[in-house]
């Protein structure tokens, strides 16, 4: 292996080591995957993030969820049951480079409120100068069941437009140019998701004319 791809394995496994440890995810539960020189590399089912390692992570095909003929042994393991999803966000953004599904508790928590309106499904206000610059208004996906195709095709139909999202009692999605750019995506959300759900219907979000205040000086004084 190149030392390049290495470093970038290393990196992803890394990353989704310090999402585990916050709290991002539990069990075996979440996934993630990079692309490296058009490749696909993604997280084994059945593992957990706090232990995964850069020699842990699987090689997609492109039509699928089957490691790459003539690649390394396995051992009989498969490749996360999100594959799908993960790949058709890749082929619907072809600038992003690594992407993270979690089961954040305080993500999940604000994707499962009652919407007030019959429009479409928006997770959270912002709250702080992040999370506005950041993610902003984040669309909330409808359940699917996970590893469908439905939920593959869902979720690319809202990467190919902007980098996050949550799903509906399942989790986060945050895709980005490098693993240490989409952990801190989802650090915003979930921070900001805590604020929601303490702040509950008493908070005071940024308004507009402050959130377009930050993108006209780049978040800075």
């Amino acid at each position: 292996m190149d030392m390049d791809k290495k470093d970038m394995l290393e990196r992803v496994a890394k990353a989704a080591r310090r999402a585990y440890m916050k709290g991002f995810a539990a069990g075996s539960g979440g996934n993630v995957s990079i692309r490296i020189q058009g490749q696909v590399y993604i997280s084994p089912s059945g593992g957990c993030l706090g232990d995964l390692t850069a020699e842990d992570m699987i090689m997609l095909e492109a039509d699928g969820f089957v490691p790459s003929a003539g690649g390394p042994d396995y051992g009989g393991r498969r490749p996360s049951k999100e594959a799908g999803m993960h790949l058709a966000c890749y082929g619907s953004r072809p600038d992003i480079l690594c992407l993270f599904h979690l089961h954040s508790p305080y993500s999940i928590a604000v994707a499962c409120r009652r919407q007030e309106d019959r429009g479409p499904a928006m997770g959270m206000p912002a709250y702080t100068p992040g999370y506005a610059m950041r993610v902003g208004r984040i669309p909330v996906v409808p359940y699917y069941r996970p590893g469908s195709r439905e939920l593959a095709e869902a979720v690319s139909g809202v990467i190919c437009r902007r980098d996050s999202l949550l799903l509906a009692n399942h989790g986060m999605v945050a895709a980005g140019k490098s693993p240490e750019a989409v952990l801190a995506v989802a650090e915003e959300i979930e921070e900001n998701a805590h604020l929601a759900i303490l702040l509950g219907d008493q908070g005071i979000p940024l308004d507009e004319e402050q959130t377009e205040a930050l993108f006209q000086t780049g978040g800075k004084v």
